[in-house]
């Protein structure tokens, strides 16, 4: 469905349902060399799942529904890389879910599973991060902009998430270097960045 997802988010218990509630495997980090097949118990709460891997080759991620069949891709890579990205976002009712991981590459990996509440925070007017990641804010009210600026030279996408139940924002979407401003919809309170470069988000 989406690539990677870049996010930002301020959980409170009225905000968004199903999305404090922890997904399965919490926290936990499955560690492996090359191609490999991750089982989870089925779960169709929202996640966050961080990457680690060392290797000269295509790395590549999807998620795997109950009845086994490849779902979202979330890592499309080539070489060392590391990031954070979300799985099971914007599904609907019908989506069976999430119930492992397919995983190909050339060399050791590692993948931690962490609720959506341990979004890195963007706390403050501006944030700076490397890669993807995934922030959380407090939800934005009224009209509101996003300067963002990227040094690297592939994909560099950006998503704002008002709920992770409903289909977010396509923010930005450019290959190599971008500098630009944006809107940012009201009650955005997650944002995802797919990135290979130092990027810089500032809020208006």
């Amino acid at each position: 469905m989406f690539r990677r997802l870049l996010t930002v988010f301020l959980l409170t218990a009225t905000s968004l349902v199903g999305v404090v509630a922890l997904p399965a495997h919490a926290d936990k980090t499955f560690r492996g060399e090359g191609d490999d097949v991750i089982r989870i118990k089925a779960t169709r709460t929202p996640g966050l799942i961080t990457f680690a891997h060392t290797g000269e080759s295509n790395f590549i991620v999807h998620t795997i529904n109950p009845k086994g069949k490849k779902n979202d891709l979330l890592v499309n890579e080539i070489g060392d890389w590391s990031g954070t990205v979300l799985y099971n976002a914007s599904n609907s009712f019908a989506d069976p879910g999430t119930a492992g991981l397919q995983i190909q590459a050339d060399g050791p990996w590692t993948a931690t599973f962490k609720p959506v509440s341990k979004a890195r925070c963007w706390c403050s007017a501006t944030i700076r991060g490397e890669g993807s990641q995934v922030l959380k804010l407090t939800p934005t009210r009224g009209l509101r902009t996003m300067n963002a600026t990227h040094n690297g030279t592939s994909n560099f996408i950006v998503y704002g998430f008002q709920s992770l139940t409903d289909h977010p924002d396509l923010l930005i979407n450019k290959i190599g270097k971008y500098r630009g401003k944006v809107l940012l919809t009201q009650g955005t309170r997650l944002v995802s960045v797919d990135a290979d470069g130092v990027w810089v988000l500032r809020r208006n």
